[in-house]
């Protein structure tokens, strides 16, 4: 605090004040004076004051009603007052002076170093109030600076989530078209020279559909949204599939696929089977873009068992470009690839290894590499799991069921796009159901009311009405069949809180776009069995 503190002293007798200013002289304060009761009222009124030097004796308005009214205004209620007199030991002005607020009483002659000292200390409580006063204020303005970029921030990620569950649907919307399409042409027995042109169609579609998956698993885990889960899995399973999923690829460059998974592994563990394949997918799809020639080997093998809990070790070896040292550390950056001529020549995002990074260490785990270039590169990592007693996990009843048609299935369709329309009513015409098309929630609505269905596909972003504002008035309908008519949205967003309300809103479950056929097929076939 740079502000010299005010000492305001009252006496009718300027003589008086000067002797007690030249006594104040050495003390790094601002002295002020006042010759009477009403000016002391008027400048305490106008001025901060540290303390006051009251004379109690003086004409027309004494000390101690002067102080009284000073105390009046709220402001000076608190201010330090020592009284100046001859007469301290008499009863009546002990008394007085107490009732009126003093801190202290100062006799008459005046010895120099009583008053300096006194003044003294009640500058050093001064200085300390205001010092105090300031650092309130002082953090007072940092909160509110730190709600308010928080609240900026709040916005912004919301703004952020508002547009990328926007962008999702509008991109994964003709991506579930083109994707589906291709499906459907690949099921059709084309001609030798029509599948050619099919896989580059399917490999560029899944591409750019990998890259919006990117795009989006990156901004949840930004936002810290990604949850993980823990289901019964059988590892050999799921490392044979990652590797399966490559087979067009590595057949079209003849490389040498491997898996070596030592056998002291348990054949099914606890642990979160999508995020592990994720992350496989990641480590082997990179290890066969950038492999020439050679091999890609998985390696899994136990680092430590405890209290049925199990770490599992994992490494993808290449024999493909490697990676320069000094790149080592930048490759897990986000939109960051080793070189230039890498994003040129190879493509992608850059988002793969540092999506990869993040869940493996959200997990408990860490990421590594080893690489040489020309040589090849070896990512390993380390990720923990729950033993399970079972050496076989059952697959799902739907999956093992003899259902080979849908003959009869009555189906509401309520998706606007044409052209997922057309993708859907094939699948759906395929598999003998018998359905019928609503172009907006209003339409479904009303025809619901006035035909049975056996199962509802909802789209969930519509002109006119919304899937989420159909459903509820769906759910409001009278009899129970409304209340319990499976309603199964079609979404495009993989947001875990467009998720979270697809339920909310009384939906019976979800089908991602670009959907999987089977996973259609299969989301829909209870429903046929329930009706039989």
């Amino acid at each position: 605090m740079n502000v010299k503190p005010k000492v305001l002293i009252v006496d009718d007798r300027v003589k008086n004040i000067i002797v007690l200013e030249e006594m104040l002289a050495d003390l790094d304060i601002e002295l002020v004076r006042a010759t009477s009761g009403q000016e002391a009222i008027e400048k305490a009124n106008k001025t901060e004051f540290a303390l006051m030097l009251m004379d109690v004796r003086m004409p027309g308005m004494d000390g101690f009603e002067t102080v009284e009214k000073i105390r009046k205004d709220p402001m000076n209620e608190l201010i330090p007052i020592i009284y100046i007199t001859a007469f301290y030991n008499e009863d009546y002005y002990r008394v007085k002076g107490i009732k009126t607020g003093a801190v202290d009483f100062i006799t008459k002659p005046i010895i120099p170093d009583i008053l300096i000292g006194k003044v003294t200390v009640f500058m050093k409580i001064f200085r300390q109030r205001k010092n105090l006063e300031e650092e309130i204020i002082w953090r007072e303005r940092i909160e509110k600076d730190l709600k308010k970029a928080k609240d900026l921030a709040e916005d912004a990620t919301r703004a952020k989530q508002k547009f990328l569950s926007t962008m999702s649907h509008e991109i994964r919307t003709p991506l579930n078209a083109i994707i589906n399409t291709v499906n459907l042409l690949r099921e059709e027995e084309p001609r030798e020279d029509q599948l050619d042109s099919i896989e580059i169609l399917k490999f560029s579609a899944d591409n750019l559909l990998q890259i919006v998956n990117d795009i989006l698993d990156y901004s949840k885990i930004d936002a810290g949204r990604i949850e993980f889960e823990k289901v019964e899995f059988e590892m050999r399973k799921l490392v044979n599939g990652v590797m399966q999923s490559f087979d067009y690829e590595v057949n079209r460059r003849n490389l040498l696929m491997e898996i070596r998974i030592d056998e002291s592994i348990p054949a099914v563990v606890l642990g979160d089977s999508t995020r592990l394949t994720q992350i496989l997918i990641n480590l082997v799809g990179n290890a066969v873009k950038f492999t020439e020639k050679g091999s890609i080997t998985i390696v899994a093998k136990p680092i430590k068992t405890k209290n049925g809990q199990i770490d599992i070790g994992f490494s993808i070896i290449d024999t493909g470009i490697g990676i320069a040292e000094d790149k080592m550390e930048i490759i897990f950056e986000s939109f960051t690839q080793a070189s230039s001529s890498t994003t040129r020549k190879y493509g992608g995002t850059g988002l793969g290894l540092a999506i990869t990074q993040k869940l493996v260490e959200m997990q408990g785990g860490e990421l590594s590499v080893k690489s040489k270039v020309g040589k090849g590169s070896t990512f390993s990592f380390t990720l923990p799991f729950v033993v399970s007693e079972k050496t076989h996990v059952e697959d799902d009843a739907l999956l093992k069921s003899s259902f080979h048609s849908l003959k009869g299935l009555r189906v509401l369709v309520v998706e606007d796009n044409l052209v997922n329309q057309k993708i859907v009513s094939k699948y759906l015409a395929k598999w003998e159901t018998i359905y019928e098309i609503a172009e907006n929630g209003r339409v479904a609505v009303e025809m619901v009311s006035k035909n049975h269905f056996d199962v509802v596909l909802m789209d969930l972003h519509m002109p006119e009405m919304s899937g989420y504002e159909a459903t509820l008035k769906i759910r409001a309908m009278d009899d129970d069949y409304y209340k319990n008519l499976p309603i199964i949205a079609l979404t495009a967003s993989v947001f875990l809180e467009d998720r979270e309300k697809i339920f909310q809103f009384g939906m019976s479950g979800f089908i991602t776009k670009p959907f999987n056929p089977k996973e259609l097929f299969w989301t829909i076939s209870p429903f046929l069995k329930k009706r039989d």
